[in-house]
């Protein structure tokens, strides 16, 4: 019988030093990791102090017989190209119903592009379209044949005029959005560039007007005259009034006046006002060099409403080293400027004359609704002591220390914010032409928002879409309110509680492996 002795194992540590080593490693990344996703958290909670979740972003919400009809028409391919920040809280709304009308269609092709991310490819559309160069945020719709439709930003949403109102009032400061009037554009601009509707706009010559092909930095208004025909598509015929069988064309939609400093003839104002009265639309641009011996335009304006008195306005707050410029931030409730409100945006008046709503109770019950879309701040004044050009305070006359009016918008036959339809009249009267010219059209967007103003103005007075049943969808926000003792107990939390954990996890494995 053969005996076998057992021979123990050698002796090995439980714990093998290199063993010892990756674990602790591990727990060292794993700290380093938490501190580095803390303070990541910790920056982003202050640089967005508004937290915003839009739980109706990705829904796909069933579009209205019209768009649906729209669709099924399409017989020729619609490229839809998207110049948009991903960022931003209107994107989810515009990309998902951009694809579902995609969805809808095989004539449809969306294309999206982050224009920060692909500055070339978005450089490209801009120069396609005659888009300007800090153009973003918007919908290119092309029909093919050189049809396509432009919806910026500024049109997409629905404000909240009890928010509008609390601000007004100083109770409040952000406005919230509670639609989106996608679909309603959207459907609009296909309509548009299937049929091959051809918007016409007027640009009034004959009393010194800004020259619409001139690239002269202060007084010529080349640049506008791109934004129109490219941003906003439009046909652009200069018009003389002079002759007597000179008249303003039934197709044209929109009149511009921009800058005149000589006098009308009373058949122009006739036929100016005439073009009114059958639903047209005007945008008019005082001129600073006329107010002393003013052009005749004063007094049409104040039968629609609107005062423009021989005064200009200035700013002792808002303005730069000139002290005759003002920089305005303070913006009225009408719709139109609600997207310059929301934002915190800035308009550059290089000199403007006063314009304001003549006030209800001289004005007959009829009469066109006006509303300021442009306020000085508190530290507004007027100079009316105007002569030989040069103006000078009137302690007599001049108001002091209160906001003072710089451009107006008044309807007349529509319900203020909504679609109006022909027969509806839209004036928008702006106190100083050159803020539209060349120079200051062309300021980055960072310092003024002058060229997002006059597509918003322009937007609003060509407000003529063919879908009119569509209504805006509408967007809930929720948000999260806390006291200041919640938000420093998230922040220990944040800073103490979760890598402390982490640590102490880290140590007791620790622990536990070396006994």
């Amino acid at each position: 019988m053969t005996t076998r002795t057992m021979v123990p194992p050698p002796d090995r540590p439980s714990f093998e030093p290199g063993r010892r080593f990756r674990v602790g490693f591990s727990v060292a990344v794993s700290v380093i990791s938490m501190f580095a996703i803390v303070a990541m958290l910790n920056f982003w909670s202050v640089t967005r102090h508004v937290w915003r979740i839009d739980v109706r972003a990705g829904e796909r919400s069933s579009l209205s017989p019209l768009t649906l009809q729209t669709l099924a028409a399409l017989t020729n391919a619609v490229k839809v190209t998207v110049v948009f920040n991903p960022a931003d809280d209107l994107f989810p709304h515009v990309d998902g119903m951009l694809r579902e009308y995609a969805a809808r269609s095989p004539h449809l092709r969306v294309e999206v592009i982050d224009y920060l991310r692909n500055p070339g490819s978005a450089q490209l559309v801009k120069s396609q379209y005659k888009l300007g160069a800090d153009a973003g945020n918007l919908v290119v719709l092309d029909g093919g044949g050189g049809r396509f439709r432009v919806v910026t930003a500024g049109q997409l949403s629905i404000y909240n005029q009890d928010d509008t109102q609390a601000v007004m009032s100083g109770e409040k400061r952000e406005i919230r959005r509670s639609g989106f009037s996608g679909e309603y554009h959207f459907t609009s601009a296909l309509a548009a560039v299937q049929e091959g509707e051809s918007v016409k706009a007027g640009y009034l010559l004959g009393h010194g007007e800004h020259p619409p092909d001139s690239q002269e930095p202060l007084m010529g208004y080349s640049r506008f005259l791109e934004m129109l025909t490219g941003e906003k598509n439009l046909q652009v015929e200069t018009l003389h009034l002079g002759a007597a069988t000179n008249e303003i064309p039934a197709d044209c939609q929109l009149l511009i006046i921009a800058g005149p400093t000589s006098p009308f003839l009373p058949g122009e104002i006739t036929k100016i006002d005439a073009f009114l009265q059958r639903g047209g639309r005007l945008l008019a641009l005082l001129h600073p060099y006329s107010v002393e011996k003013g052009t005749g335009l004063e007094g049409l304006l104040q039968r629609w409403g609107i005062a423009a008195p021989p005064a200009y306005v200035g700013d002792e707050q808002f303005t730069s080293y000139t002290k005759l410029d003002v920089v305005a931030r303070n913006f009225g409730s009408h719709p139109l400027v609600l997207p310059l409100r929301r934002e915190e945006g800035a308009l550059y008046f290089p000199l403007p004359r006063l314009v304001g709503p003549i006030p209800a109770d001289r004005l007959p019950a009829d009469a066109p609704r006006a509303e300021v879309l442009v306020w000085t701040s508190d530290a507004g004044f007027t100079r009316s002591g105007v002569k030989d050009g040069a103006a000078a305070f009137d302690p007599a006359r001049d108001l002091k220390g209160k906001p003072m009016p710089m451009a107006v918008a008044a309807e007349k036959g529509g319900v203020s914010g909504i679609a109006a339809g022909r027969g509806a009249t839209r004036i928008v009267v702006i106190g100083d032409s050159t803020m539209l010219a060349n120079e200051s059209l062309g300021k980055p967007f960072e310092t003024a928002n002058n060229r997002d103003f006059a597509n918003l103005v322009v937007g609003w007075l060509l407000d003529r879409p063919q879908s009119l049943a569509i209504g805006p969808k509408p967007i809930r926000e929720y948000r999260l309110h806390l006291t200041d003792s919640q938000v420093r107990a998230i922040r220990w939390t944040l800073l103490g509680g979760l890598p402390g954990g982490v640590l102490l996890l880290g140590m007791a494995v620790w622990v536990r492996r070396r006994s």
